[in-house]
């Protein structure tokens, strides 16, 4: 940024004629599932991958700093909101397109939604995603996943925005996720993923998701407000039996409480703030690692 224009000026200036129309003080806590975090003092949502680029490609020119929202299902806000402009891709939403077993789908769309509609077409592969509340692209960048399904493993393709606002289509490899990530999607934006499933009957299908489904509500707070897993799983162990075992299940600060079902899960009771989880994330992570030498990496993404 030149002289003493704030980011926010630098921003406006670089964005002013763009084809994205600016929203200004946009609540975050309303696009999070954590339901926490200030607003967002710049906020576009582009509606298809060209606008995006275009703005992202002006915000890049301009030195300006920015970061992509999906669903906000894995995201924590701070009280302040973000210092940065913040680009949605909640307008990638167009109906997947299906040939045969490739899917092709908006970065936008939502991940159990599109679980049910190629269900629906007898295409299996990513019926374990179907209480994943998150969007296709974030799903791609987490590589989001549910014990023995990543939803990584079912992508052919995706279509992205580098972070100088170039639009690039790239074919997957065995390098392409991992364990909760993806670093050949890097810092780029998806706009969109393409999908290789497999045909099978739809009613063994529906069987599956039953199943996974009762499974999950059994086991997880899926009707309070969270933010998913707290704590990425350590290599041979579970992050939440390691906060079980030390005894957590309950500990609260302030709204904010690990959850009696499940203790890698942290619940917003309602009104908590970004301060208070964080505490207790902080609390639970040291109580961890001095208890039994682990140290937990937190899972869930912070935006300060």
């Amino acid at each position: 940024m030149t002289g003493t224009r704030s980011w926010i000026e630098e921003a406006e200036a670089a964005l002013r004629g763009g084809p994205a129309r600016i929203l200004r003080d946009v609540p975050l806590a309303r696009r999070t599932s954590l339901g926490v975090g200030g607003p967002a003092r710049l906020f576009l949502a582009p509606e298809n991958p060209e606008e995006m680029a275009a703005a992202i490609g002006r915000l890049a020119s301009a030195g300006v700093r920015f970061e992509f929202l999906g669903a906000g299902s894995n995201l924590l806000v701070a009280d302040e909101g973000p210092s940065f402009v913040v680009l949605s891709t909640e307008a990638l939403v167009a109906e997947p397109l299906i040939e045969k077993e490739i899917v092709r789908v908006g970065a936008g769309y939502m991940v159990p939604k599109l679980v049910k509609r190629v269900a629906a077409e007898g295409l299996s592969g990513i019926e374990f995603a179907e209480g994943i509340p998150g969007s296709v692209g974030g799903a791609v960048r987490m590589n989001a996943g549910w014990h023995e399904g990543m939803f990584g493993q079912a992508v052919a393709a995706f279509t992205a925005v580098s972070r100088q606002g170039v639009l690039e289509e790239i074919r997957t490899s065995a390098g392409t996720f991992t364990y909760r990530g993806s670093p050949g999607v890097g810092d780029r934006c998806v706009v969109a993923a393409t999908l290789d499933l497999a045909p099978d009957d739809p009613a063994r299908i529906a069987d599956r998701m039953r199943e996974y489904r009762d499974h999950r509500v059994s086991t997880q707070p899926t009707g309070a407000r969270n933010a998913g897993c707290i704590f990425k799983n350590p290599p041979g162990d579970h992050a939440g039996r390691l906060i079980d075992a030390t005894g957590l299940k309950g500990l609260a600060v302030g709204p904010a409480i690990v959850s009696d079902l499940h203790a890698n899960f942290i619940i917003n009771r309602g009104g908590a703030t970004c301060r208070e989880i964080l505490r207790l994330v902080d609390a639970v992570r040291d109580a961890v690692l001095e208890r039994s030498g682990v140290a937990l990496e937190r899972e869930v993404i912070l935006w300060t």
